[in-house]
C-alpha cells in the first residue's frame, strides 16, 4: 500500500486498497473510507463487500460510492458530500486515486474555490485530470 496523498485536512485519496490494509489504516488515525470504485473494474479487484466486513470489524465507517467516469453525475457528487458531512479522516479510492480526487475537486469548486487553482493543486499531489474533464465540465461551478 501506498502512502495516502493528503487533498485537506480530512481527505485523503490512494489507489485500490485491500481488506489487510485497513488495519494499517486505522492505526494510521483514519475513521471512514470511501470506495469510488465499481465492482468487478478488474479481476484483481478485492469485492466492496469483502472490504466493508473488514471495515466494521475495525470499527471504521465505510461508504460505497461507486464512479463511472462517463456517467459521473451531481448525484455521484453530492453522494460523496453526504458522506464527508461529519468531519473524520477520511480515505477516498479507486483504481488510480484519480476519481476520488475527481470528487474531491467538484466538491471543493462548489464551495466556492476556482477549479484551474484546485486542477494545479490537485495535479501537483499526481493526479492528471485532463482525462476526465469531459465528465467534469457539466458539473463545474463558473
Amino acid at each position: 500500500m501506498n502512502n495516502p496523498i493528503q487533498l485537506d485536512a480530512h481527505y485523503f485519496v490512494l489507489p485500490q486498497v485491500l481488506p489487510a490494509d485497513l488495519a494499517t489504516l486505522k492505526s494510521q488515525g483514519f475513521e471512514r473510507i470511501i470506495n469510488n470504485r465499481p465492482e468487478r473494474e478488474s479481476d484483481d479487484q478485492p469485492d466492496g463487500e469483502s472490504l466493508r466486513i473488514e471495515a466494521d470489524r475495525l470499527g471504521l465507517e465505510y461508504v460505497s460510492n461507486p464512479i463511472d467516469l462517463s456517467a459521473l453525475s451531481q448525484a455521484n457528487v453530492q453522494s460523496q458530500a453526504g458522506a464527508l458531512k461529519e468531519s473524520k479522516k477520511t480515505l477516498a479510492f479507486c483504481r488510480t486515486g484519480t476519481r476520488s480526487s475527481v470528487l474531491w475537486v467538484l466538491l471543493e469548486n462548489a464551495k466556492g474555490a476556482k477549479f484551474t487553482d484546485l486542477e494545479v493543486y490537485v495535479t501537483g499531489k499526481g493526479f492528471d485530470l485532463s482525462r476526465c474533464l469531459p465528465a467534469m465540465t457539466p458539473l463545474l461551478v463558473p
